[in-house]
């Protein structure tokens, strides 16, 4: 059941989490990027931890909600129930703790939170949540094109792996785009795969610019959604700026 699985997934974010300890520290990545000649900002992309989970929590129903493809042709954040199981449905994903978050950084020390990726490891026993258990008509209509999407490739036997690194969600803050952010959390999921013991990543990429930060990263497309087949199901995605959704990935070794 849905508590088990729960309890599962937190016992394997333990046992990811002390993995990496010994074989890498929470901080994953700090590097600098300059917004003019002679000002330099500083960023630290490290583990997400328990004191900040609400904060990024709220960036992402605030930010990402706003900003991101799906959510905008569908009018998410009208419907207050789908927020609701949005928000209830990235809870569950952070219990397998290797969720990363990104800070400014002053004197070594992180400051102001601008960036935050719901990191998931996908295992071939996972199944996707009942419909009708499903809350909030957008949400429904939303996790639906992500299904479809993904059950697009069979990335188990494509990769030849049991499980894999996914993510359900980057968002930056709007006055830290351009820094090159973005892409950096997604280069950090390489070494967390290799700390891990995890061969392959992949993830449906739903907006342009998500797509073409991964393709720098060196990510393959391993299959696309356009947007209007998921009218047979019902589900206007035409609004959408981004013509179509990219299942991406890459094996590491």
């Amino acid at each position: 059941g849905r508590d088990q699985k729960l309890s599962l997934w937190g016992e394997f974010g333990v046992a990811l989490k002390e993995n990496r300890e010994m074989a890498s520290p929470q901080k994953c990545e700090t590097f600098s990027t300059y917004i003019y000649i002679d000002i330099i900002l500083r960023y630290q992309i490290v583990d997400m931890s328990e004191s900040v989970r609400r904060q990024c929590l709220d960036m992402m129903q605030e930010t990402f909600l706003r900003d991101e493809p799906l959510s905008l042709a569908l009018n998410i954040k009208t419907d207050a129930e789908s927020v609701t199981s949005i928000r209830n449905n990235w809870e569950e994903m952070l219990s397998q703790n290797i969720s990363i978050a990104c800070f400014t950084e002053e004197e070594g020390r992180t400051k102001e939170l601008v960036g935050f990726n719901i990191l998931i490891v996908k295992t071939k026993e996972d199944g996707h949540e009942e419909f009708e258990n499903v809350k909030g008509e957008k949400w429904e209509k939303l996790l639906k094109t992500l299904i479809t999407a993904e059950e697009l490739v069979d990335i188990f036997s494509h990769y030849d792996v049991d499980t894999y690194l996914s993510s359900s969600g980057l968002t930056v803050s709007p006055a830290h785009r351009g820094q090159n952010i973005g892409a950096r959390m997604i280069q950090v999921r390489e070494d967390m795969c290799k700390a891990f013991g995890i061969k392959a990543v992949s993830t449906v990429f739903t907006a342009t610019s998500s797509q073409v930060l991964a393709a720098k990263c060196g990510y393959e497309v391993l299959a696309a959604l356009p947007y209007t087949h998921m009218l047979q199901y019902g589900i206007d995605l035409t609004m959408s700026e981004t013509p179509l959704a990219k299942v991406m990935g890459k094996k590491y070794y």
